[in-house]
Order: structure tokens, then C-alpha cells, then sequence
């Protein structure tokens, strides 16, 4: 098994793991959400192009236009959301992963801890008794 100074090592090394890959999924997360509301406010200047269009039929042209360049955009970046949601759930994966592994480190560490204390309670629970039975042995005419 591992030294004492190994399961602590073990556990530090495996949480910068997790703190990376929970650091990846951040990013992943934070690019969907700027996508995500960089799709609304094209939405939004959609609308505020169309409210515009009925002030003439030139402008009707122009939003017509820029209609099609604008859901051209709006697919763009709905299909980039669409290739990253396998990524996150990916990614997601990793973190519960890693932190599953840094968990059954720590566990491992408090049950070596909790063993070690019940081995010296043990200790201290004979030597009590050993010295109950002299001092018994003692009062015996």
C-alpha cells in the first residue's frame, strides 16, 4: 500500500486533476453561455430591423438581405452550441470522475486515521486491563 506521505501526495496530485478538468468544463460552459446570448441578441436585432422595414420598401429590400445573413449567423452559432453539448456532457463526466477518484483517496486517508486511532484505543484499552488485573491480583490474600 501507500507510505504515509503517499495517499496525501496522491490526493493533491488527483485534486489539480480535478481542478483542471472542472476549469475545462467552466470554459465549455462559458463559451455555450456566450453563444447562447449572442443568439438573443441577434434575435433581438432582428426584431429591431424588422421595425424598422416599414418605413419603406427600399428598407424592406435591405432587411430581406440582412435577414439571410442573420439566420446564416444565427444557424452558425446554434450548430457550434449544438457540437459543444456533447463536449460539456463529456466533460461533466471527467469531473465526476475525478472527483469519484480524489474521494476514494480521502476515504482511504480517514479510514487509515480512524484505524490507527482504534488500534491505539485498543493499546490503551489492554494496558488499562493489564494493569486492572496486577492491581487485582494484588488485593487477593
Amino acid at each position: 500500500m501507500a507510505s504515509k506521505r503517499g495517499l496525501p501526495t496522491l490526493i493533491r496530485l488527483h485534486q489539480r486533476i480535478l481542478d483542471e478538468k472542472r476549469r475545462m468544463l467552466a470554459e465549455l460552459e462559458q463559451l455555450r453561455s456566450e453563444l447562447d446570448h449572442k443568439i438573443l441578441m441577434l434575435d433581438a436585432e432582428i426584431e429591431r430591423e424588422r421595425a424598422a422595414t416599414h418605413v419603406s420598401t427600399e428598407a424592406l429590400r435591405q432587411f430581406t438581405a440582412y435577414l439571410s445573413g442573420a439566420r446564416q449567423r444565427r444557424s452558425i452559432m446554434q450548430q457550434t452550441i449544438d457540437e459543444l453539448a456533447p463536449k460539456i456532457e463529456a466533460a461533466a463526466n471527467a469531473v465526476s470522475s475525478a472527483f469519484q477518484d480524489v474521494k476514494r483517496y480521502e476515504i482511504a486517508v480517514e479510514m487509515k486515521l480512524r484505524q490507527r486511532k482504534a488500534a491505539a484505543a485498543h493499546a490503551e484499552q489492554a494496558e488499562l486491563d493489564e494493569v486492572a488485573i496486577v492491581q487485582h491480583r494484588r488485593r487477593r490474600p
